[in-house]
């Protein structure tokens, strides 16, 4: 029985995140995400894109949750369930995206001045970042294996300051929390507690007693959804399913290269993923190489 829908797949992650009601949720956690108390997110607004979508070879970007702020920061946070190939370029080009369009936007103020035309916009950007919440890790030669929160902005490689300060790149690495000493005076890492522990379907921990907790856990509850939001869900959930039973027949343990140990690891990684989307045991047991007892301590 599904108690919680998952955050991770693509419905509950926009049901909790990317909806009116819950936009307190998404501004908690886009405080948490951004570490920045001397500048918080107090309000936001939605940005439309129903028209925006990657469908029959569009190269427009869809976005997730795409926001803006009342001082003009844009915010795209993405929930990207499994490794793409060329997933950074993917990222940047969300980012590229955000601030593109504003160019675009300025561009029909041009107001024709006699012979001449007059350029309103100076070329002076708002800030935009992208947060990308990864339901999996960066191959090992990135980071660290207790590393998960990663802030990238553009830098000078000869003295490492911040040359442009109004790009920042997220990623949350997800799988790791689960193994990670999480300081929970620490809001993001709350926040992460929240999310991994809606992922594993289990109660709301005791020490998250805060109100925008309370309130995500109780959003999340499949039994408020109507049955329209249920079939969505489930459908949601099945693509999901779908893409990690494409590890029958070895093709993604087949692309694994390397050391025993590696490939070890990898599979206890996508057994862990497919016992969150809800895989009854017998066909995890069944799709990867785990003993019994190796899935009881998943």
């Amino acid at each position: 029985m599904i108690r919680f829908i998952n955050p991770f797949i693509d419905y509950g992650f926009k049901k909790l995140f990317a909806t009116e009601g819950n936009k307190d949720i998404l501004i908690s956690f886009l405080n948490a995400v951004i570490e920045d108390p001397g500048d918080p997110v107090v309000d936001l607004t939605y940005k439309n894109v129903e028209q925006i979508g990657e469908f029959n070879g569009s190269r427009r970007s869809y976005f997730d949750v795409y926001c803006e702020t009342s001082k003009g920061r844009q915010f795209i946070v993405e929930m990207q369930n499994t490794w793409k190939p060329f997933f950074k370029d993917r990222t940047l080009y969300y980012a590229a995206q955000a601030i593109r369009d504003q160019g675009a936007t300025e561009d029909a103020d041009f107001q024709p001045q006699g012979e001449e035309e007059k350029e309103s916009w100076n070329y002076r950007l708002k800030e935009v970042y992208l947060i990308a919440v990864m339901n999996f890790n960066f191959p090992k030669k990135e980071y660290g294996p207790e590393e998960y929160y990663h802030k990238v902005m553009l830098t000078d490689l000869r003295d490492h300051h911040v040359f442009y300060d109004k790009l920042t790149l997220i990623y949350l690495e997800m799988p790791k929390v689960g193994k990670a000493s999480l300081d929970m005076g620490r809001p993001l890492d709350r926040w992460l507690q929240a999310l991994y522990g809606l992922w594993a379907g289990n109660d709301c921990p005791a020490e998250l007693d805060e109100p925008v907790f309370q309130k995500l856990y109780k959003q999340a509850e499949y039994a408020r959804l109507n049955s329209d939001q249920q079939l969505t869900y489930i459908r949601s959930r099945k693509y999901c399913l779908d893409t990690y039973n494409e590890i029958k027949g070895g093709r993604i343990l087949g692309r694994m290269e390397g050391r025993e140990e590696g490939r070890k690891e990898r599979t206890m990684e996508i057994a862990r993923r497919m016992k969150g989307l809800g895989i009854d045991k017998e066909t995890i047991l069944k799709s990867v190489e785990i003993t019994e007892e190796e899935f009881e301590n998943l």
